[in-house]
């Protein structure tokens, strides 16, 4: 149990602000991500990007921002659709969480292959 407390203090997350949402860091607890089920696994090779497209973002959080870089994208050309442009840093696993207007959240599994 003290191993298990231990790696979800050490789950750090970084929000990142999105369509005017106010930056901030989060913490993000067992309670937080248990019932949140993983929508969806992520390959990356390290170095390369990905563009996820969420309609309706209004927030996203990154467990392991050594692992992957997360940064908005205006790759897209759909109508209230946010490009979330997922850089590979780090070889490793991490988990990304999105939120939408109706908040909906959504967990993927980030996997950065080196």
């Amino acid at each position: 149990m003290k191993n298990v407390k231990k790696m979800m203090g050490v789950l750090a997350v970084t929000a990142v602000a999105v369509l005017g949402t106010a930056a901030g860091a989060e913490q993000v607890t067992p309670a937080t991500v248990q019932g949140t089920p993983t929508s969806e696994t992520i390959h990356i090779k390290k170095g390369e990007a990905y563009t996820l497209e969420v309609k309706d973002l209004v927030r996203i959080a990154v467990g392991d921002p050594e692992t992957a870089g997360i940064s908005e994208s205006d790759k897209t050309k759909k109508k209230d659709t946010t490009g979330v442009l997922i850089t590979g840093l780090e070889a490793g696993e991490t988990t990304l969480l999105t939120w939408t207007k109706n908040g909906t959240r959504k967990a993927y599994k980030i996997v950065i292959q080196g």
